[in-house]
């Protein structure tokens, strides 16, 4: 690959052992003899054929090869006449040889050939899109020239702007290649994270299956030699697999967020690059991020020709010392007009006018090995206490609150473990959540709103944020009504200020418009919820084309949420009715409930979906200070400055003295603290006090459970009076 790539018509090792002999007396290097004619391959300029003529049969095989060539190189042209050329050759001469490359290069150009003209006649055709897709996916005209650019030049990039579609139009132009002969199979490489989201879109879009290739390297070996017309692979599998096995041949290969390989040198990009396959079509939102460096490797992957040598490009367009220190570049319109060949991008506000106002993804990513141990064990609790409900058909208050935080429990740490003890950190949506903040900042276009459930989440964001110098301004419940404009001005003012933190307490009275993306880290229970948080940006007088992300944790409690309830509101009509409290505290609205969301199950098995249909009833307290790691007791869940779920069981028929005096001990230590801090009692004061507008007279709102319980109380106080 050195002497194919270096322009030098040579190769420096070859030349460095000649240079060794030369010096060695008596040593003598010996030239050919001659006597053979060749076909080769030209490297010192453009990649060409030529011929050289030998001493034998020269007059046979120029009676070949003359009329095809000017000056012994062959043209465009020309060269789809190369393979008859080549067997007429070999039939009148012993003498005849023709290197392999050659023989690649040959049947590369007439593969080339036969697709242009193949493709010509499919693009003919009146809707030829729809012979690709499933029923009800249309692409968007830009998505269908995409489409055409990325089969008519069989290796290309799709560096369109983030939200584009880019991953439907790899998959529409792997699947007209595979429609039309072209290729028999895809290899996918992409993000782990990112796998069965590659999964569920190529379901989505053609219909078709696609097989991922995980597990040890033995097992990936033999998923390897499956039939599957679509295999999905990680980086850093890729990378040990051909660390293991030298190479690997493929029909396709389809390489997604390429930028995310930020260093070109590691074992995973030079993994990348030892791919051997007749298509390509590499993805990147953000080819050139940083350094001009980045998009010459890229370039690399589906053409090692275009830009020339690295030390020629160097010398041409990057500015350095004499150390070595990049200062600048220069002639970049020069790179820019050379690989238009090969790359396609687009933006936004290139084609703004086919897109629509809205559009919605939900970004699937998996959990760790931590997240996923918590979530399942909460998981089973849930399945107990709902197969305890079916088989007697009550609920005590205790089980109620259990299967309440239970299921708080499924939903915090699909986001993090940071979430409910602030000492561990193990997720993967931070990461994902960066890659698209990256996207958007390298874009130099845009804003993005980030919302989550949970103030602790926002909090592990803007850590990231800080690391990386991205400014922003961060919204959550202990922010003071009267600062929260200022927050607002600053993200709608400063175009420095590309992204906006904020929990739910943001949800409502807040203009983001400013914004073209919503990122929503959770998804709330109530879909309500999930249409205020959009509305703050997607609303009335908003100019710009909004992208939704909704981050979706795999095979977890927000999956089932999204496949089941399909975020329609009307599944919680008359179930709802008063508020969340009260569906809990009626058995009857318990078990329509239960009914309508799915819960039923076989005996013994978790059910197939298990949601509330609202925020978590139990003891909520909203906007208060967050509860410290140290502070929390048992049965105690922090949801940070958003509001804290206290696990607290009723003292119902079926609590034990036992519980009743653990219950008081909790609720005396926790309003202890809450009254030694000013701020806290602040809030509890404002919580329970309320002030009639009509006649201005105050009065204490306390909730309690129902109204015998306030007459035992009045009744019981009376009689110590008395005493």
């Amino acid at each position: 690959m050195d002497f194919r790539t270096s322009q030098l018509g040579t190769c420096k090792h070859i030349e460095a052992v000649q240079a060794w002999l030369s010096a060695k007396k008596g040593r003598h290097i010996r030239k050919s003899d001659g006597t053979l004619t060749t076909l080769y391959m030209d490297y010192t300029g453009e990649p060409c054929v030529k011929v050289h003529y030998g001493s034998e049969d020269t007059e046979k095989l120029k009676k070949i090869f003359d009329p095809l060539t000017n000056n012994g190189a062959f043209n465009f042209l020309t060269e789809m006449r190369l393979p008859m050329a080549i067997r007429e050759a070999f039939g009148v001469s012993p003498f005849f040889r023709c290197r392999q490359d050659v023989l690649e290069y040959a049947a590369r150009r007439t593969d080339d050939y036969a697709r242009g003209e193949r493709l010509d006649e499919v693009f003919k055709k009146h809707l030829w899109w729809k012979d690709i897709f499933v029923k009800g996916v249309k692409p968007y005209v830009y998505q269908r020239e995409g489409m055409e650019f990325a089969a008519r030049r069989g290796r290309a990039i799709l560096a369109d702007e983030m939200g584009l579609g880019k991953t439907l139009q790899a998959i529409g132009t792997a699947e007209l290649l595979y429609n039309e002969g072209f290729i028999s199979s895809v290899l996918i490489v992409c993000p782990t994270s990112l796998k069965y989201q590659w999964k569920r879109e190529i379901k989505a879009f053609v219909g078709a299956e696609a097989l991922i290739v995980e597990g040890p390297g033995p097992i990936r070996q033999k998923l390897y030699g499956q039939q599957d017309r679509y295999k999905i692979v990680s980086y850093n599998s890729l990378s040990h697999d051909i660390k293991a096995h030298g190479s690997m041949v493929v029909d396709m290969v389809i390489m997604d967020e390429v930028q995310r390989l930020k260093n070109w040198d590691t074992q995973i990009a030079r993994a990348a690059r030892r791919i051997r396959s007749d298509y390509s079509l590499i993805l990147s939102g953000t080819p050139l991020e940083n350094k001009l460096e980045e998009l010459y490797s890229i370039v690399q992957l589906v053409d090692q020709y275009l830009l020339g040598p690295y030390y020629a490009f160097r010398q041409e367009h990057i500015q350095t010392t004499d150390s070595g220190k990049v200062t600048g570049y220069k002639g970049l319109n020069k790179v820019g007009d050379c690989v238009k060949s090969v790359l396609l991008r687009r933006r936004k506000a290139d084609v703004s006018i086919q897109l629509p106002e809205r559009t919605d993804q939900n970004l699937f990513v998996p959990m760790t090995k931590e997240q996923r141990e918590i979530h399942d064990e909460y998981k089973e609790m849930v399945a107990r206490i709902v197969i305890k409900w079916q088989k007697t058909h009550f609920l005590s208050e205790t089980d109620r609150r259990r299967l309440l935080t239970g299921l708080s429990m499924m939903r915090m740490v699909c986001d993090s473990t940071y979430i409910l003890d602030q000492k561990t950190r193990s997720d993967t949506k931070v990461d994902e959540t960066m890659n698209i903040i990256d996207s958007i900042v390298s874009s130099r276009e845009g804003k993005a709103v980030i919302f989550s459930g949970w103030e602790r989440m926002t909090r592990l964001i803007a850590s990231e944020l800080d690391a990386r110098g991205i400014l922003y301004s961060n919204l959550s419940g202990s922010v003071p009504s009267e600062k929260r404009k200022d927050l607002i001005d600053r993200f709608t003012d400063d175009p420095q200020v590309r992204v906006f933190l904020s929990t739910d307490a943001g949800a409502t009275g807040l203009n983001l418009q400013s914004a073209s993306f919503v990122v929503n880290l959770d998804l709330p229970w109530n879909p309500a919820v999930l249409e205020q948080r959009i509305g703050r940006i997607f609303r009335l007088g908003q100019k710009r084309n909004i992208q939704v992300i909704n981050l979706v944790a795999i095979g977890t409690i927000e999956e089932q949420m999204l496949s089941k309830l399909k975020f329609k509101t009307d599944l919680f009509d008359g179930v709802l009715n008063g508020g969340e409290d009260e569906v809990f505290l009626d058995t009857g609205k318990l078990e329509t409930m239960v009914k309508d969301l799915g819960f039923g199950s076989e005996e013994g098995t978790v059910p197939d979906t298990i949601v509330d249909a609202g925020e978590p009833a139990a003891a909520m307290v909203d906007e208060t200070e967050p509860v410290k790691a140290d502070e929390v007791e048992p049965g105690v869940v922090s949801d940070g400055d958003t509001y804290n779920t206290e696990v607290i069981a009723d003292a119902g028929d079926d609590s034990e003295p036992g519980d009743l005096l653990a219950q008081g001990v909790s609720f005396i230590g926790n309003l202890v603290r809450t009254l030694q801090n000013p701020e806290s009692s602040r809030k509890l004061v404002d919580s329970l006090v309320r002030e009639d507008p009509a006649t201005g007279k105050t009065s204490i709102n306390i909730p309690v459970s129902n109204k015998d319980s306030v007459l035992q109380f009045i009744t019981l106080l009376g009689n110590i009076l008395k005493k």
